[in-house]
């Protein structure tokens, strides 16, 4: 099922309440939502910027994976190109989020780290990204991270760990650069 550039790997979603997409949501990318779980959209985001990096061939996909996996997305939130959205748990994107190109994000552990649990889920968390919130090109976002309202995240951050407000992030791993003055 496609609609304003929005696919669904199973149409039965819309129509089992598990993706709610409020007003005015603009796709300019393919936006490919998959996984079992439940998204929620709010008003006015946008997803993808035809002038931006990886447009062409690329694709955003938003995977809430299991059946109580769940990715809330604010009001006015924009994202450039190639996105990834990964849940197991909880997944929260605040209102007036600024997302760049080539950005992960995960509340989880893939695999399990020992060898013997290689091929089962390793640590489930959640992910919390406060309220206007510019996230930089290249960054990878980590299970249970948080990071406060206002804050940057410079390009190529990898960010594991609670930030508080009004900083700038950056660096692998990422730490506090400096703080937002008004």
């Amino acid at each position: 099922m496609q609609f304003f550039n929005f696919h669904l790997a199973n149409s039965k979603a819309l129509f089992h309440n598990r993706i709610l997409v409020k007003n005015n949501l603009k796709c300019n990318q393919k936006v490919l939502v998959t996984g079992k779980g439940t998204l929620k959209v709010g008003s006015n985001c946008i997803f993808g910027f035809k002038l931006g990096g990886g447009f062409y061939g690329g694709l955003i996909e938003i995977q809430p994976r299991y059946s109580n996996s769940k990715i809330e997305i604010g009001d006015n939130v924009s994202t450039n190109n190639n996105l990834f959205i990964c849940s197991a748990n909880f997944i929260s994107i605040g209102d007036n989020t600024l997302v760049g190109c080539n950005v992960s994000i995960f509340d989880h552990e893939a695999h399990g780290i020992a060898p013997s649990q290689r091929n089962t889920i390793g640590t489930i968390g959640s992910t919390t990204i406060g309220k206007n919130v510019w996230i930089g090109n290249n960054v990878l976002i980590l299970k249970n991270s948080v990071i406060g309202e206002n804050s940057v995240v410079a390009a190529g951050a990898i960010v594991s760990g609670v930030f508080p407000a009004n900083v700038i992030i950056g660096g692998i791993p990422a730490k506090i650069l400096r703080s937002i003055d008004e």
